[in-house]
């Protein structure tokens, strides 16, 4: 009796694609949560330190994070990868762990996943989440700070993510904890940097909100800024493994 064939590896895009969008759109939900009760409930009046965005971004960026390692530890991230990020899925390709095939449709997923994760807010939560204390989540830099600013930032800090990211994953003894990596570097990004440049390091985030919102005046600086400085990293961090292969096969003559 013969095996039954393979399945085409259109077929196994399209499920991983969805996957993707699935994945991504449960991350936006929980950021919409977390915002209409974290940050949609400030009340400045009170004078508590509590009651100010730095004070709820301490529990805003562990939830924000750690979602992200959940989401990369399921058994549905770990057979796509968990990236729910665009500028994540053009590094794992450039690192070779993500077919080149499976690009244009694993970001599709995530984008159109960032939409319904915020729909699904809007249907949850109701008009409050429509409100000027919520606004659909969408990242609003601190007043004064420009595009340029933000651009840099956003750049800088998605370089360290995918450049640490890189060298966990090419690594046995510490590519288990990767995901624990990835989730403490973004929690730590939004503590830093949540109340100035947004800190979200991911288009994907912001896709759905800024378009729901009807404010994306600053949507192609969070688009293209994090993959950006993901390329970046992947050529920093395959330069410097293929500097390390060429020093274990360099013997010199005697």
């Amino acid at each position: 009796m013969k095996d039954a064939s393979p399945s085409p590896p259109w077929r196994h895009t399209l499920h991983s694609a969805l996957l993707e969008l699935a994945l991504t759109a449960l991350m936006l939900f929980v950021v919409a949560t977390t915002v209409r009760w974290l940050m949609g409930t400030i009340d400045p009046a009170s004078g508590s330190w509590w009651n100010t965005p730095e004070g709820r971004l301490l529990a805003v960026a562990p939830i924000s994070g750690y979602t992200v390692t959940a989401v990369m530890l399921s058994p549905w991230g770990r057979l796509t990868g968990g990236h729910i990020n665009p500028a994540i899925t053009l590094a794992m390709w450039r690192y070779g762990r993500t077919p080149g095939r499976d690009v244009a449709p694993y970001i599709a997923g995530q984008l159109i996943g960032s939409l319904l994760g915020i729909a699904a807010g809007r249907l949850v939560w109701g008009p409050v989440f429509a409100s000027p204390a919520v606004d659909y989540a969408v990242i609003r830099p601190a007043p004064g700070w420009s595009w340029a600013s933000v651009a840099l930032i956003e750049t800088a800090t998605m370089f360290v993510i995918v450049a640490v990211a890189g060298i966990a994953v090419s690594s046995r003894r510490l590519g288990p904890f990767t995901p624990w990596a990835v989730g403490t570097m973004i929690a730590v990004q939004i503590i830093a940097f949540g109340t100035l440049s947004g800190g979200i390091a991911n288009p994907a985030r912001e896709f759905g909100p800024a378009l729901l919102s009807g404010n994306p005046s600053l949507l192609p600086v969070y688009l293209l800024a994090p993959p950006l400085g993901a390329l970046a990293a992947t050529v920093v961090v395959d330069r410097v493994h293929a500097r390390k292969q060429r020093g274990r096969h360099f013997s010199p003559c005697e």
